[in-house]
């Protein structure tokens, strides 16, 4: 018995040893590597789905991607798991489990879908979940714009934003305003705020576009109050972009290439036969010169615009990012260039941008990142394009509309017969009168500016406990700038100068903001959510200028400021000064069973701009929104997919003045007895405090027929205690000062509409379409007075009338009789006797009141076109081109409009246009209807398929594309743009159009 135990038991073992190495082996064969193929489609439509990743779990090196038809292949361990990922739909991991196919049906994912915003400070939230009224620009409408400025890619874009690029100066900033005019004297631009801190608008205009993810434009005091100090003109938030977690690393190499050229404009100047016609009209008696009989012998037609403007001045970009995560770590680093040459002389930007943020999981309680930006700029601007040259001859801009047409920038020189003819191949070396060549070639007064620029944050965020975030941020926005010019001298009797001069300017800037917040998001009973933050922020920030300049320069090639004689040295010019914030606030949010939803926020805000009475203000803001559609009584109404009611009501601030107008400053002045004199330089005010803007924002939005949809918001703005510069008698020594007077009503409404035409898997065609109509007026104005007249400007003040109101004597025509100007004067009457006090509110505004945008958005397969149009009604502007240009008087000294042919000559003529004897003055003729509809942007692009890139086996994407930019005008204005963001109109550098094309690869 034992012997049969003992032997039973060794086979036994020898059994189970053999089973051991059979099971070591079988799972040793089951881990290995097998190939998995499948289609991945959605599973609503079961269509496929192009573009999926599919990654074996827990190693980020093992992906591959589904094709045109959503077909994968790849080779895992029999015993993975696979996860299958694409951007709106919901995320699956699958186990392997030996399988040698496995198709996925991906769900789409409603939440995901919703553009994320951030709105103060805190967590981001789903743009469905958001109280206020809230836009989002994403980077597909941002990216890839021809133009220097990314504020310029928004024009037409957002309900209720008004974004106007005046100039075609490549450097030129973008005016905005968002719901109307909200201050007189006081800053209209919205809060920048970048990645969490706030920037000025110079850091928004020198961003890399490519860079940017999305933009978020805030618009009621629900989003905005939380900001507090200068959020009364909205909030802009930039956010860049940054690595995802989820997908492969990626690395993108982008470049452009184009030209600019000025815009189609309305003004149509005499040509040579032209001129000599109209001397004849206004004068008979007119012989010509015999350096005018010279240019009629040789056809001399001058088209001095096109000599002096490019219009292929070149534009290119390029630049290369690389981003992607891991589990705890994700980057995004890029470099970029950007160059543009401007149309006018002596005018060019050259931009090199970098960036890097990073975001880093250090463990499951303790995260921490960097966002970091750099750029520098050099450019040049022609500095007779300056606002302080908009009448002088030698602007260019006005010498190409006034140059007279039968003079000639060429060489006119003798044949071997002694014929006279136009060396076309040789410029003169000036052209009339001591008007020099030069000047518009650069070689006269060159100057150049260059800033180097510093934004960027980091940040600390704790999770000490669920529920509970920690973060402390800090931010910085500085830059360094510097200007340099100089004139060249000339010979005696060669040109304006005799002697040559030089000037240097540096400035620096910096800010610094540090913010420390706490936010507890808990849950009660489920469907009770709540959203507490607490914060504090402070922002110091400081400001130092120099500048010298010497003349006295006798040879351009000793042209430093070290280099002028000492009695031709001025006094260098300093300037400082420092300005600091501290700021408390506070925001709570509620949320029922994602139906109803309560934000409710404060903020004390404290300025060193202010008096010491008043440097502390408080801010606050209550919203609501109700989710009706996910009421019972709406859940089984199909045609109905969204419906969101949303009221808010709060306050915010603006502090937009320089500092130091609250306090008596001196100022050093001329000498005497050999000593510096002084005196009060600025009159104080220790009560000057915050201008404060009541918002009451009432909004409804909808999806109707999975095809319709519809945002329309109302609102009132009541702008409180204005900043404006209060007129004092001489008397005292001052002309004005700084003080709290008057209020502003800005009441309108936004509407934005989306149409969703066809939704197919090949082709997606969708049309949106936004405007606003604003009402401004201004309720009080200080000292209890109805009118305050700013003479011989076109501009009161007075109540019950818009702000922006062109006040001036109305023109009753021209008497057919004489020819003689007629006016209207304060009774209505006709007179040509001409009076500024006969001037009235002309019912004219130079804010348009009504804005709005189309885009048209057409996917076809890879194949994309997008077409944007930007426009105003109701902008009016005084045209200052036509004083000069439409005034017979000036036609001896310059060229002239056409439309003076048409001028008065005989008793019964009916015209416009006064006879020669009749006097020019500065009335309503001026004024022009500056509303436009430009067709702002068109970009046809085409991605090539996938499967294409992947037979490469390094590209994974490319695309092909071609925009155009500011390509048609619409308006009635003559000038040469109506989109000019000013009152007045005179030599201003004209805008650009552009066409450009380019590639991208992603690797």
């Amino acid at each position: 018995m034992w012997l049969f135990n003992r032997c039973f038991c060794c086979v036994s073992a020898g059994i189970c040893g053999v089973l051991k190495s059979l099971l070591t082996v079988t799972a040793a064969a089951f881990a290995q590597n097998i190939t998995v193929t499948g289609t991945v489609t959605d599973a609503s439509t079961g269509e496929p789905v192009s573009g999926a990743t599919i990654l074996l779990k827990g190693d980020n090196t093992r992906y591959t991607m589904t094709d045109d038809l959503g077909s994968y292949s790849i080779q895992v361990p029999s015993n993975g798991v696979i996860t299958v990922t694409f951007m709106g739909y919901k995320p699956m991991e699958i186990p392997v489990n030996g399988r040698t196919r496995i198709d996925v049906a991906l769900e789409l994912d409603t939440e995901m879908l919703e553009d994320v915003v951030v709105v103060g400070y805190g967590s981001a939230r789903k743009i469905s979940s958001v109280v206020g009224s809230v836009a989002s620009v994403n980077q597909k409408v941002i990216a890839n714009r021809p133009s220097a400025n990314v504020g310029d890619a928004l024009q037409g874009q957002v309900s209720g934003l008004q974004v106007f690029t005046s100039t075609g100066e490549p450097m030129s900033n973008v005016s905005m305003r968002l719901r109307g005019v909200n201050t007189i004297n006081a800053s209209n631009y919205p809060l920048f705020v970048l990645d969490g801190t706030p920037v000025s608008v110079e850091v928004f205009s020198s961003l890399n576009s490519n860079d940017i993810e999305n933009i978020v434009v805030m618009k009621d005091a629900s989003s905005t109050a939380i900001y507090g100090s200068r959020a009364a003109n909205g909030v802009i938030y930039i956010t860049t972009k940054k690595g995802k977690v989820g997908e492969k690393p990626v690395v993108t190499v982008r470049g452009q290439y184009g030209f600019s050229s000025l815009i189609n404009h309305k003004m149509k100047m005499m040509d040579s036969n032209q001129w000599f016609a109209f001397q004849k009209i206004i004068n008979p008696a007119f012989e010509p010169t015999e350096d005018m009989k010279l240019a009629q012998e040789l056809g001399i037609n001058t088209d001095w615009l096109g000599y002096l403007f490019n219009s292929t001045a070149p534009v290119w970009s390029g630049d290369m990012s690389v981003s992607g995560a891991t589990e705890k770590t994700d980057y995004y680093f890029s470099v970029g260039a950007f160059s543009q040459d401007g149309t006018a002389p002596d005018s060019y930007l050259d931009r090199y941008n970098i960036r890097s943020n990073v975001n880093v999981k250090a463990t499951n309680w303790l995260k921490l990142g960097m966002n970091l930006g750099l750029s520098y700029q050099n450019y040049k601007t022609n500095y007779l394009l300056s606002d302080d040259y908009r009448n002088y001859w030698n602007n260019p801009i006005n010498y190409a509309k006034w140059a007279f047409p039968w003079q000639t920038p060429y060489e006119i020189e003798q044949d071997a017969s002694g014929k006279y003819f136009v060396n076309y191949n040789k410029e003169r070396k000036r052209f009339q009168d001591g008007v020099w060549n030069m000047y518009y070639q650069g070689s006269l007064s060159p100057s150049s500016t260059s800033y180097a620029r510093v934004n960027g944050s980091t940040y600390i965020e704790i999770k000490p406990v669920k529920g509970l975030t920690l973060k402390a941020q800090q931010g910085i926005d500085a830059y360094d700038w510097r200007s340099q010019s100089k004139t060249h001298p000339l010979p005696v009797g060669e040109g304006p100068y005799t002697v040559g001069g030089a000037s240097e300017s540096f400035y620096r800037n910096y800010d610094f903001t540090f913010t420390n917040t706490a936010e507890y998001q808990f849950k009660i009973a489920q469907k009770n959510t709540f959203t507490v933050l607490l914060g504090q922020e402070a922002i110091f920030g400081k400001y130092e200028g120099f500048g010298a300049s010497i003349t006295g320069l006798t040879d351009w090639r000793n042209n430093l400021i070290s280099q002028g004689t000492k009695e031709n040295v001025s006094v260098p010019s300093y300037s400082m000064n420092e300005t600091s914030y501290n700021s408390y606030f506070a925001r709570i949010s509620y949320e029922f069973d994602s139906k109803y939803f309560i934000d409710a926020s404060w903020r004390l805000d404290g300025s060193s701009l202010f008096g010491l009475e008043n440097q502390y203000a408080n801010f606050y803001s209550v919203g609501v929104m109700w989710d009706i559609k996910r009421e019972n009584f709406l859940k089984s109404i199909s045609w109905i997919n969204d419906l969101r009611l949303n009221v808010s009501y709060g306050t915010t601030g603006n502090s937009g003045i320089s500092p130091y107008r609250a306090i008596g400053t001196i100022g050093g002045y001329g000498a005497y007895e050999g000593n510096k004199g002084w005196a009060i330089g600025n009159a104080g005010n220790s009560a000057l405090s915050w201008e404060t803007v009541e918002t009451l924002n009432v909004g409804v939005s909808a999806k109707l027929w999975n095809f319709l949809g519809v945002d329309v918001a109302f609102y009132n703005k009541l702008t409180r205690d204005l900043l404006m510069q209060i007129p004092f008698s001489y008397t005292t020594g001052h002309s004005s000062a700084w003080g709290n007077a008057g209020n502003m009503l800005n009441r309108g409404v936004d509407v934005d509409l989306s149409f969703d035409i066809v939704q197919t898997r090949d082709l997606y065609f969708n049309v949106k379409a936004n405007f606003n109509y604003n009402h401004n007026e201004i309720t009080e104005l200080f000292g209890g007075r109805d009118k305050y007249t700013i003479a011989n400007t076109g501009i009161s003040y007075q109540t019950g009338y818009p702000y922006g109101e062109f006040f001036y004597v109305r023109s009753a025509g021209v008497d057919p009789r004489d020819g003689m100007q007629m006016w209207y004067d304060l009774d209505g009457n006709k007179t040509k006797n001409f009076s500024n006090e006969y001037a009235v509110m002309t019912g004219k505004q130079r804010f348009a009141p009504w804005s709005g945008g189309l885009q048209l958005n057409l996917q076809w397969k890879g194949l994309y076109v997008g077409v944007d149009f930007a426009g105003v009604l109701g902008k009016w502007t005084v045209n200052n081109d036509r004083f000069f240009i439409m005034n017979p008087l000036f036609t001896g000294e310059q060229n002239a409009s056409v439309e003076l042919l048409n001028i008065w000559q005989k008793p019964g003529d009916v015209t416009n246009i006064p006879s020669i004897h009749s006097s020019r003055e500065f009335d309503d003729t001026l004024l022009e209807n500056a509303s436009f509809l430009k067709l702002k942007n068109v970009q046809i692009s085409y991605q090539f398929p996938k499967t294409w890139m992947q037979r490469t086996g390094f590209l994974n994407g490319c695309r092909i594309y071609v925009i155009g930019r500011n390509l048609l005008t619409f308006t009635e204005y003559t000038g040469f743009d109506p989109e000019a963001d000013t009152n007045l109109q005179l030599g201003i550098y004209p805008n650009s159009r552009q066409f450009m094309a380019g590639v991208e690869f992603t690797f």
